[in-house]
């Protein structure tokens, strides 16, 4: 049928002006070829754009990807909307354990411990970038910088979030604003293609991090245990309990 054809038809079901009906099937054609396409929000691009070189000093510095300190930052901090992030600068739910600063929320004799407060934002992503070089997360810096994926999947399996969809969450806003591209990655503008894993070596053709549970398996075999009391092992040494919500418990740089 004819696009003509099929506007005979609308107008015979609903009589309304030929002109009229010519513009709702434009509307709706262009509608349906748009819908696919991800939306990038101001206020998204806006804190990017504020913290991206400071994600990126990080990532040299003490090799964290950038794409996925920011994609933390966005998630957790509400887009550096929520009342911690804009009363105590703290954009990543750091708690105060093992900290001699102003605490945000206060501590009671129950055992409830507060927030750490900070001067600026950069010093929170500071405190968070130095929280994930302690030893419960060391296995992630043998992934490539660009394997963002992996990465995410690797901090909930170390312990940094109980949310099972903490590492959907994570990789849906790197892939939605591109930002695997800071980390050296190909940027979606139809010219170039997101770099792949380089090689079967890492058994992870995917993306969906394999490589990074392999590892776990082969260190696990060389220390004669279980990938489950490895994780069990790692849970226990030394941390305060991990609360539930996608957001560490404390920090372990001091």
């Amino acid at each position: 049928m004819s696009f003509i054809d099929f506007e005979r038809k609308i107008i015979e079901i609903f009589p309304i002006n030929k002109q009229l009906s010519c513009f709702c099937l434009i509307f709706v054609l262009f509608s349906a070829f748009s819908a696919p396409a991800q939306t990038k929000h101001q206020r998204y691009l806006d804190y990017i754009e504020r913290y991206k070189t400071v994600a990126l000093e990080h990532e040299r510095e003490f090799g964290v990807p950038a794409s996925i300190t920011l994609a933390q930052g966005l998630l957790e901090s509400s887009v550096g909307q929520s009342k911690m992030a804009q009363e105590a600068n703290n954009h990543f739910g750091i708690k105060a354990y093992h900290w001699k600063g102003e605490v945000y929320g206060g501590c009671d004799s129950l055992g409830t411990v507060g927030y750490r407060k900070y001067g600026c934002p950069e010093d929170s992503y500071l405190d968070h970038v130095k929280f994930l070089k302690g030893p419960r997360y060391s296995i992630l810096y043998e992934l490539e910088i660009t394997d963002y994926r992996s990465w995410a999947q690797g901090l909930r399996d170390c312990g940094y979030a109980e949310d099972a969809n903490y590492p959907a969450k994570l990789i849906r806003l790197i892939e939605q604003y591109e930002l695997y591209a800071l980390d050296g990655g190909k940027r979606l503008d139809g010219t170039t293609a997101v770099a792949e894993p380089a090689s079967s070596d890492n058994d992870d053709t995917t993306g969906n991090g394999r490589w990074y549970h392999r590892k776990r398996r082969d260190r696990s075999r060389d220390n004669d245990t279980t990938p489950e009391q490895v994780q069990t092992q790692q849970r226990q040494e030394a941390y305060p309990p991990l609360r539930q919500g996608g957001v560490p418990a404390s920090s372990d740089n001091d």
